[in-house]
């Protein structure tokens, strides 16, 4: 596998995994060592499966934004905030939006889109890695117009104001006359039409030729 899939790889599991990881442990701080407050009680509703909504307003000293804040709690825990119009929240210091109700149901949504994601990835990984040598583009065909030299790492199928090609690449096959050069992504069989090859079969190699297929 090359370095840079490898590192597309990571980079894609980090942007997935490090905001997930990074709420969950904020989250918990909130839950164990939060500022605890009585939140204002604005409305109760069913929620489904003995669960219940409850809309609640945090106190001015941890939110001067004041805004209407949501959390799905169990039946007992809504009936005592519908009866009192209070709530216990506790709040992680200078971030109201990271808080933690009594009596709160835990969603496990973004745990569930996270591992989704991941076995995704997972999964492009594994066809990638099985069917990465079959999804080639067709070979192509060319014939040489000087000869064969030692070429550079990597591969470069770059065309020429003239209409030639510059063509670079590890040489896979060598036969009468021919040799196959295997690009990133697909074969070109060069035609040496009297040319002279000193290039070695597994390394690199570079010759000027006409595409003709």
């Amino acid at each position: 596998m090359r370095w840079s899939r490898v590192l597309l790889v990571a980079f894609a599991v980090i942007v997935i995994n490090l905001p997930w990881a990074l709420n969950q442990i904020q989250l918990h701080r909130a839950e164990t060592s939060g500022v605890k407050v009585s939140a204002a009680v604005l409305s109760v509703s069913d929620a489904g499966g003995d669960t219940s909504q409850v809309d609640f307003r945090l106190p001015a000293s941890v939110d001067p934004d004041q805004k209407a804040r949501t959390a799905r709690v169990d039946s007992t825990t809504a009936d005592a905030a519908a009866a009192s119009q209070t709530i216990d929240v506790r709040v992680l210091k200078g971030h109201p939006d990271v808080f933690h109700v009594e009596g709160q149901v835990k969603s496990w949504a973004s745990t569930l889109i996270t591992a989704v994601a991941d076995l995704l990835i997972l999964l492009m990984l594994l066809l990638s890695w099985r069917l990465g040598g079959r999804l080639r583009r067709p070979a192509l065909e060319a014939v040489a117009l000087g000869d064969v030299q030692t070429g550079e790492k990597g591969s470069l199928l770059d065309r020429r104001l003239d209409g030639t090609y510059l063509i670079n690449g590890e040489i896979k096959e060598v036969d009468h006359g021919t040799l196959v050069l295997t690009l990133r992504d697909r074969d070109v069989k060069v035609h040496l039409q009297g040319h002279h090859n000193p290039v070695a079969i597994g390394e690199q190699a570079q010759v000027l030729a006409h595409l003709v297929g």
